[in-house]
């Protein structure tokens, strides 16, 4: 089989890792081969966000079993990503560094809002379209994701809650004794904790409301089990019947279910705490059940982002004009480093990833202006690293922060190392460009454009000028002799020259 055809989605969640690979037939993707391991790496994280060494012997074990299986995908035909407990790591990117070579490609680790828009994308893809409003439940090892929207693709409000069937585990049963008393304690917690954002799911409505997570299903099996005339759904009743019978065994190790596996039964009662209070306090009365959830939302996404319809433009777009970003600005900052990128991303080993996220920071590089213009690079940099960006993972996040912290000023070297090695390289050359195109388009008109070329090799970065222009623009000249110092700072040599090639000194 081609494997330019295939594609390949890794989840690695609090409770289970996941992996699907597909092959992409007449525009559709069909999935070939599932990969699933029980790691619940949720569980080996203590307080203080480190992870203890036997569960991270077996979260690495998993993932090198997983790189085998996609080795020889192109890689941006690939997408990894860590949910909450990748989110909690105290010291995440040493152990990035270890289980992105087991696995052989990077993990991007999303926000909670993120996870819950592509578990929403997985679920749209496997349902027909809903006739309203469609309210989607995610329960996780590690936390719980709550969305609804009108579009099979597109969420209207999405919220990652900080509970789910391993954390609450934990919690509320740590012993394995499961009683009342602790039960209630945990629909008290756990459904005061939802009272914050119940209002706006109702006020926004729906119409169906789906479960997609592996507790859920196994609830609902489980209460198909009991019932066999109960068509597979999760309903209040139901859901009563099965914490009966739980706090009558008073151990989930005990319950004598076909339908619990083995591997999912020492986190099933925080799971259906977890179920139980959602349910109770949104007032549903019913949740069919999807088999498709994240991992199948991440195939689709990654498609959509290789087939135009990367749903990281319209954050880009949206961004732009929620803090009324100067387009005709930005047009130019874009269109120059446009143009230097394509001659110089050979010779750099520059990518058309590395393309996207210098066209993202000229569009957005002026956001902090929204907030105040003394520092705004710095503002921009804050909300670039902090806000929620559908579609964007949180190292891409770091790296537009980057971008933008340091686009002017002196160049700060240690903002750089704050990013994971495999991205300081590329963020450095990035930099020289943005900030050459800053410096050209300090004038902000078109008055001011001209004709230029830029060549690199290895650390060295030339630009070429026309004749005579520099003397006609002694503020740029003064800009461009800060630029070759600062990127001196970061390895880079700045070289000025004619273009017809002969050199030009500053």
């Amino acid at each position: 089989m081609d494997d330019r055809q295939l594609f390949a989605a890794v989840d690695l969640g609090s409770n289970s890792f996941h992996m699907i690979v597909a092959r992409l037939d007449n525009g559709q993707l069909r999935v070939i081969d599932r990969i699933k391991d029980m790691v619940r790496i949720g569980g080996g994280l203590d307080s203080r966000g480190r992870l203890d060494g036997e569960t991270r012997e077996r979260a690495i074990a998993s993932l090198a079993r997983f790189g085998q299986r996609i080795a020889g995908i192109p890689d941006q035909q690939i997408r990894a990503v860590g949910t909450q407990t990748f989110r909690r790591l105290r010291n995440p990117a040493a152990f990035l560094v270890v289980a992105e070579t087991a696995l052989g490609c990077p993990i991007d680790i999303v926000s909670g809002r993120e996870e819950a828009r592509l578990v929403y994308l997985g679920v749209g893809q496997g349902m027909p379209a809903p006739a309203g409003k469609r309210l989607v439940i995610d329960i996780g090892g590690g936390s719980t994701e709550l969305v609804v929207g009108a579009s099979p693709a597109e969420p209207g409000l999405a919220e990652s809650l900080g509970f789910g069937c391993v954390a609450v585990t934990r919690s509320l049963f740590p012993d394995g004794r499961v009683t009342a008393a602790r039960w209630q304690r945990g629909l008290r917690q756990i459904g005061a904790e939802l009272q914050a954002h119940a209002e706006s799911f109702r006020r926004f409505g729906w119409d169906e409301a789906v479960g997609s997570s592996g507790t859920i299903r196994a609830v609902a099996d489980m209460i198909t089990e009991l019932d066999p005339e109960h068509r597979r759904s999760v309903t209040p009743a139901g859901l009563a019947e099965l914490r009966r019978l739980t706090l009558d065994v008073g151990d989930t190790s005990k319950l004598e279910l076909a339908s619990l596996s083995e591997q999912r039964r020492p986190v099933i009662a925080g799971g259906m705490v977890v179920l139980e209070a959602v349910m109770n306090v949104l007032e549903i009365s019913e949740l069919a059940v999807s088999d498709f959830a994240l991992r199948e939302g991440l195939l689709h996404d990654l498609l959509g982002r290789l087939e135009d319809r990367d749903p990281r433009e319209q954050t880009v777009r949206a961004m732009g004009e929620r803090y009324k970003v100067d387009r005709s600005q930005a047009e130019r900052i874009d269109d120059w480093t446009r143009t230097a990128f394509e001659q110089v991303a050979e010779a750099w080993a520059l990518s058309t990833v590395h393309a996207d996220m210098l066209h993202w920071i000229s569009q957005l590089h002026e956001i902090g202006l929204a907030i105040a213009h003394d520092n705004d690079h710095l503002h921009a940099g804050y909300i670039l690293e902090h806000a929620d960006m559908p579609g964007f993972g949180r190292q891409e996040q770091q790296f537009l922060a980057c971008l933008a912290r340091l686009q002017k000023r002196r160049i700060l070297s240690e903002e750089l190392s704050r990013l994971p090695a495999r991205l300081q390289g590329s963020a450095r050359r990035l930099l020289a460009l943005l900030r050459l195109g800053l410096a050209m388009n300090r004038a902000r008109n078109d008055r001011n454009l001209t004709d230029f070329g830029v060549s690199a090799n290895a650390e060295l970065l030339s630009l070429a000028l026309p004749t005579g222009w520099l003397d006609a623009h002694p503020l740029t000249r003064q800009d461009l002799e800060f630029e070759q110092q600062q990127l001196e700072r970061i390895g880079i040599a700045l070289t000025l020259r004619e273009l017809d090639g002969s050199p030009l000194g500053l």
